[in-house]
């Protein structure tokens, strides 16, 4: 399934990052830029940047790469997009759509929330407001109040009082970009070469530029029969459920079978299909799909184990995901992280040596970055956070250790994405780990607001920026030697999607009222303040419980790396482990046992030929499923405004 493109000797149809690619991927980003806050605050239907693989990102590659190209074909054929071209396109949308939805969300509401939501009975005012920075927040009330509320008649927006407060921001947010590209730069040889990880959520984007020099679709997998029987399963039942969005009584097809229940002290397995899961799971390694399946069954019992025994772990029947397994996950990536970082040792001794000693023999001219600026640019970037972090209250001590729970939980994530396909990454939060392993009562107040402000880019994040640099690595196989244009790209589409998602965020809200909007814009950042408040007020020393569910956690994943040390064979992975204590791989496991099953039986029964031959049908689900999303979406804006319908599972 490699790419396959014609070479020639002419240097302008060489380049793979060119200006129309440029162009078309900032006009993705801006795209999602909107989308990311309509469809979740305004339109009310399927979000469009809400995993590491959105629709958002996927369906306008989807039509660039058919449907413009198809055009193309026929109108003008030396206009028509090559395959470089076409993943420097999706890798700008991709990257672009981890920001917009949760993560600016969050943050402009932050920014917005602290004098707007206080009164006397939580007394922001005399617990929180002294120790925030003026430069950090909105102080203006009149300014705050016409945000939630709405512009009253005549008014007009006050950006003069947004200034000062986003530049720090939306700053802090691009070096945050910079630490997660130059993380990624570094390990990139170490995990696509040395340890060949499979990065599956990249498979769909792969397949779809791939060209077909006969038949009528420019996309090889679309002119193979068994690619539209997987576009039917998956796009077919959401054809016909459209129909009760106009007639209520209409029956519908389900998308679950209900809940498995074990008995009361159980947490109930969920019983969803969801085609993309499906898809994006066959072109994972069985062993990591096992793992996922066992690994939640044997959680499932060891918490309703717990629960029989009234052992003291806390709610294990909440949603999205408990504290017990909150905390199991990091205690994982406690131990996967540190045994990534040993495995690629000798890989990061040679970054070193090349980027401080210059050693010839160790060669970077194929990279994303050099490997001096490379180790420069994570060195700057994390002075510029922990700068931040400091500024905004906390003590150096302090900042340093929850940056590096911040910096163990992105590895971890990022780990695990690539490797395990996880599509989403709702797991603990730094801030939750750093209370319990500091505890407030050894954290000043004013650090304690800094860790509010905190809030807007390590919170309640379903995507996190450095998976999506890292997945886009390795659609850079091929044209990593336009290094520099790359980096240009990706930059353009983070400052194209930062600006016109907090220009629009912004503009809309004193529209129609971000208070309408709910959620990230009601109960979750003023949670964010109580929960600081209320640590200022009663602080709480070191919780050591919490941590005997980490090392748990840890010893775990510590074992079943041991027993595949051993044994190679050893068929439980701790990737899978690790994925399994995340929202909402806890809530698809269904779906991946489907693919694992059907995986098995095809590699059984036909061996690598047959898995090559069915890989169409899996590539037809995800596209199938995206398809039927963009459809309901339309339906939605034309027939249903503000009252959308979600097409998502969890």
């Amino acid at each position: 399934m490699a790419i396959r493109e014609q070479q020639t000797h002419t240097a302008p149809l060489q380049r793979a990052v060119t200006a129309r690619s440029i162009v078309i991927g900032a006009m993705c980003a801006g795209f999602l830029g909107w989308g990311g806050h309509f469809t979740r605050h305004i339109a009310h239907t399927t979000k469009m940047a809400q995993d590491h693989l959105p629709w958002g990102a996927v369906v306008p590659f989807l039509l660039i790469a058919v449907v413009l190209n198809k055009v193309l074909e026929k109108v003008r054929p030396q206009w028509v997009l090559r395959p470089s071209e076409l993943l420097v396109i999706f890798s700008m949308g991709l990257v672009a759509s981890a920001l917009p939805s949760y993560f600016m969300g969050h943050l402009i509401a932050n920014v917005s929330a602290p004098f707007y939501f206080a009164n006397t009975e939580n007394r922001w005012a005399d617990d929180i407001h002294p120790y925030l920075p003026d430069w950090a927040v909105v102080t203006d009330v009149t300014a705050a109040r016409w945000f939630f509320e709405g512009l009253p008649a005549g008014a007009t927006i006050p950006w003069e009082i947004w200034i000062t407060p986003m530049i720090w921001r939306l700053s802090l947010v691009f070096m945050i970009g910079v630490f997660g590209f130059c993380a990624v730069s570094i390990l990139r040889k170490q995990w696509v070469e040395h340890e060949r990880l499979t990065f599956p959520l990249m498979t769909l984007p792969l397949e779809l530029v791939n060209r077909e020099p006969r038949g009528f679709w420019p996309v090889g997998i679309m002119n193979r029969p068994v690619f539209w029987w997987g576009f039917a399963l998956a796009s077919f039942p959401i054809y016909w459920n459209m129909v009760g969005y106009f007639q209520p009584l209409f029956p519908t097809i389900p998308r679950d079978l209900g809940l498995m229940e074990f008995g009361q002290y159980f947490p109930p397995i969920h019983t969803r299909f969801y085609p993309v899961i499906i898809g994006v799971s066959y072109f994972m390694d069985l062993d990591v799909l096992f793992s996922i399946i066992v690994f939640h069954l044997l959680l499932t019992l060891e918490m309703g184990l717990f629960n029989r025994l009234g052992i003291e772990i806390g709610p294990t029947h909440v949603w999205p995901a408990s504290q017990f397994e909150n905390w199991q996950g990091f205690g994982a990536l406690c131990v996967l992280v540190p045994w990534s970082l040993w495995m690629a040792r000798e890989h990061l001794r040679n970054v070193f040596r090349k980027a401080l000693l210059k050693a010839r023999d160790v060669e970077d001219s194929g990279e994303l970055l050099s490997y001096r600026a490379a180790l420069g640019g994570l060195l700057a970037s994390g002075l510029f956070i922990l700068g931040w972090c400091v500024t905004s209250g906390m003590s150096v001590f302090v900042a340093l250790t929850f940056l590096s729970l911040v910096g163990v939980i992105w590895l971890g994530i990022t780990r695990v994405c690539v490797e395990g396909g996880l599509i989403s990454s709702r797991m603990i939060q730094g801030q939750f780990v750093a209370y319990h392993l500091l505890g407030p009562v050894n954290i000043s107040p004013s650090g304690m607001a800094a860790f509010a402000l905190t809030e807007t880019w390590h919170h309640d994040i379903k995507t996190i920026l450095m998976a999506n640099l890292a997945n886009a690595t390795r659609l850079y196989d091929s044209i990593r030697h336009e290094r520099m244009r790359l980096v240009i790209a990706l930059g353009l589409a983070m400052l194209v999607v930062i600006t016109t998602s907090a220009y629009y965020q912004i503009s809309s809200s004193y529209v129609t009222g971000a208070f309408n909007y709910g959620g990230i814009y009601g109960p979750y950042v003023q949670n964010t303040f109580d929960t600081i408040a209320a640590h200022i007020r009663d602080p709480f020393a070191l919780e050591r419980e919490r941590m005997l569910i980490a090392l748990l956690g840890m010893a775990t994943t510590a074992l079943m790396l041991a027993l595949r040390y051993v044994w190679p064979w050893w068929p439980l992975h701790p990737i899978g482990f690790a994925a399994v204590t995340a929202y909402p791989v806890n809530r698809i496991v269904f779906s991946i046992f489907f693919a694992w099953f059907s995986k098995f039986v095809i590699l059984r029964a036909g061996g690598i030929d047959l898995y090559r031959k069915a890989s169409p049908f899996f590539l037809g689900l995800m596209v199938g499923y995206f398809t039927g999303v963009f459809v309901s979406f339309l339906v939605d804006c034309i027939w249903f405004p503000g009252q959308g319908h979600s097409l998502a599972l969890y």
